[in-house]
């Protein structure tokens, strides 16, 4: 299949920052605490965070965001997981079609982010820190199953392929990546009309999760900034490299 991956193809990019945390931060627990780095966040990035939604187990920091259609959509922005904190900052959303919605100095807003995070509970560790890059890149009305499908060997296995998901660890000496490829429709063309003809446009979801291998200790700051060098390096040259399999 003749496809190649190109940056002007993304239609889709979310970057998530994600924190383990060492007890890990409750609502229930810490919710004081919690709250006035809820309210730090929104006075500090308004860019990044605006209103804050407090429930019995839950809390997390969203903003709105205004398309150039006119359309709002509500993204949260800051979440607790099981895990620790994520930050999530959209580059690009394709929302009838790929709007910017680009946020300047993610890795900047993340590491002021992270440092006051470390200064409000000094007695939690930190033993990993990752950064995930969530694309969805265009393949129009190429058939993005038949895009992957196509690095299978067997041509059997190409035909009976209905689904397909390609999960590729490719780990360096110091860091964990992992790149996950699967089809997804983008949407169907045809307008309102449901008698005129329907055509899918299809595209290739593609995450990596770039992360530190498993320490015991706490990582300290010039390791959590090696970690977003890293994958500021990687995403996107050295990927789309990866992806059409060149050197």
């Amino acid at each position: 299949m003749n496809y190649e991956f190109d940056t002007e193809k993304i239609s889709q990019h979310v970057v998530k920052y994600g924190v383990d945390m060492r007890p890990a931060l409750l609502p229930e627990k810490d919710r004081a605490e919690l709250q006035d780095y809820g309210n730090w966040l929104v006075s500090q990035f308004p860019e990044a965070f605006e209103t804050m939604l407090v429930g019995p187990r839950e809390l997390r920091v969203q903003r709105t965001f205004l398309l150039p259609n006119a359309k709002r959509i509500e993204l949260a922005t800051f979440v607790l997981t099981n895990r620790g904190p994520v930050f999530t900052f959209p580059e690009r959303l394709y929302i009838d079609q790929p709007h910017e919605l680009a946020i300047p100095d993610k890795d900047k807003i993340f590491r002021n982010a992270f440092d006051e995070l470390r200064t409000r509970f000094p007695d939690r560790a930190v033993p990993r820190v990752g950064v995930v890059h969530e694309f969805v890149f265009d393949t129009e009305y190429i058939d993005s199953l038949e895009v992957l499908a196509s690095v299978l060997k067997h041509e059997l296995w190409r035909e009976k392929a209905k689904n397909l998901r390609i999960l590729v660890e490719a780990p360096t000496e110091d860091k964990n990546v992992n790149i996950e490829l699967r089809p997804t429709h983008l949407q169907r063309t045809g307008g309102q009309n449901p008698a005129a003809p329907q055509e899918l446009k299809f595209g290739i979801i593609v995450n990596v999760d770039i992360n530190n291998r498993q320490i015991t200790g706490d990582l300290s700051k010039t390791e959590v900034a090696d970690i977003l060098a890293f994958a500021a390096g990687f995403v996107p040259d050295e990927l789309v490299r990866f992806l059409n399999n060149e050197e």
